[in-house]
């Protein structure tokens, strides 16, 4: 298991069972409220309250302070910039923004209006939003949940199967909560809604390999997340050229794992 100690305990299934009760409680009853008249700001609390699921499950797992092996771990990972090179970084940046590139210019091939090569006017209200949620989900997903899982399933490919599932099914309360990106997809249609399941497993694909890329570096991790979702954000794109990109994405993440298939499909 690549850079991953084998004197580490990890209980995967208490872990994913603690992140789906933190978030989905709140998420359920925001679900709820939002569709109430005059209850928003409650609803977008709650919201904001199911985010920290991931990060409270992982710090409940390590038990920080404790003196504990996992803590030791997470804490040496926490600020870690190992294996964080300026060549991966280019690779990490292409592999989110070009195929999107191509995407666009495909979207616009197909008939699709020019104007979404313009810079969105959401990409900097989205900045703070989108840092903090790459921050409290990876704290989580790379911080412990990866890497439990890789405990049980040594092989790289098998563990981001699992863990693209389990990452979709989590989104899975926010498609009812109004006004929440998810909730947005639901009302444009199911295709959109299926794309952004089937967008979670290239994602997953990067991100992991990334992850082990740097070293296991939760820095890197988070920094993926935050490049990925501005990415989403960066132009005026249309609702089709999302679907574009994940078709892309998808064909990038299976190159990938082609080109890496020691490290995806060994232990």
């Amino acid at each position: 298991m690549a850079n991953l100690s084998h004197t580490l305990r990890y209980s995967p299934l208490r872990f994913f069972g603690l992140v789906f009760g933190l978030s989905w409680l709140p998420w359920m009853a925001a679900a709820y409220i939002s569709h109430l008249p005059d209850e928003q700001p409650l609803a977008i609390t709650l919201a904001l309250a199911g985010l920290l699921g991931p990060a409270v499950a992982a710090g409940i797992m390590i038990r920080p302070g404790t003196g504990s092996r996992l803590w030791q771990d997470f804490r040496k990972r926490l600020f870690s910039l190992a294996g964080v090179t300026p060549g991966r970084l280019l690779v990490m940046f292409g592999l989110i923004l070009i195929p999107l590139a191509i995407a666009t210019w495909l979207s616009v091939r197909m008939g699709q209006s020019a104007a979404q090569f313009a810079v969105s006017s959401g990409f900097l209200p989205m900045l703070p939003l989108a840092l903090i949620a790459a921050l409290l989900e990876e704290l989580g997903w790379r911080g412990y949940g990866v890497d439990s899982l890789r405990s049980v399933w040594r092989m790289l490919l098998p563990v981001t199967l699992v863990f693209s599932g389990l990452w979709a099914l989590w989104h899975l309360p926010l498609f009812f909560i109004q006004g929440t990106y998810q909730h947005q997809l639901w009302q444009a249609g199911g295709i959109y809604v299926a794309n952004f399941f089937i967008s979670i497993f290239p994602a997953s694909v990067m991100a992991n390999w990334f992850y082990y890329r740097c070293q296991r570096s939760i820095p890197a991790a988070v920094l993926f997340h935050f490049t990925l979702v501005m990415a989403a954000e960066l132009l005026q794109i249309a609702p089709l050229t999302k679907c574009i990109w994940s078709a892309i994405l998808f064909l990038v993440a299976a190159l990938l794992i082609a080109i890496e298939q020691d490290f995806f499909c060994k232990e």
